[in-house]
This record gives structure tokens, sequence and C-alpha cells, in this order.
């Protein structure tokens, strides 16, 4: 499934005329996903594997099931 993917992205790539960065891309995987697989994935995909801390465009990447306490007054910043 990494492969495949790895394809659908080249072939966008051909498609649209552009690049794109995987430098910029990340992977994050499941607990339930064993650490050798996730190495595998990451390595096709030629991606940064991340916990699911980080934050796009100043809000959590991540959203667990407290959404009112991700989502509160002053828990996050806006760009």
């Amino acid at each position: 499934e990494a492969v495949i993917m790895k394809n659908i992205l080249s072939t966008y790539e051909a498609a649209s005329g552009q690049a794109i960065n995987l430098q910029k891309f990340e992977i994050y995987c499941s607990r339930n996903v064993s650490p050798a697989t996730q190495n595998f994935v990451s390595n096709i995909l030629g991606v940064q594997q991340v916990l699911g801390t980080g934050k796009y465009l100043g809000l959590p990447s991540m959203v667990g099931r407290s959404r009112k306490a991700t989502f509160r007054p002053g828990s996050y910043k806006l760009i």
C-alpha cells in the first residue's frame, strides 16, 4: 500500500507539473502498528514519522476525545 501511495504521488507530480516536497510530509501511525512496519512505510515513502503532537496552521494536528479541551480559548495560537 505504501508503494501504491508513492506511485500515486509520482503520477500526481507528472500530471500536474507540481513537485511534492516530501521533507514537509509526516506520517503518524497508530500504536497498533509495529515499529518495523512504521519504519518500512516511512522509508518507502521517504517521510518522517511523528508522534502526532505537532501543529498545522496553529492548531493541533491530532485531536483526541476531548475536543473541548483541545479548542478551549487560550489552548492554541492562530497564525
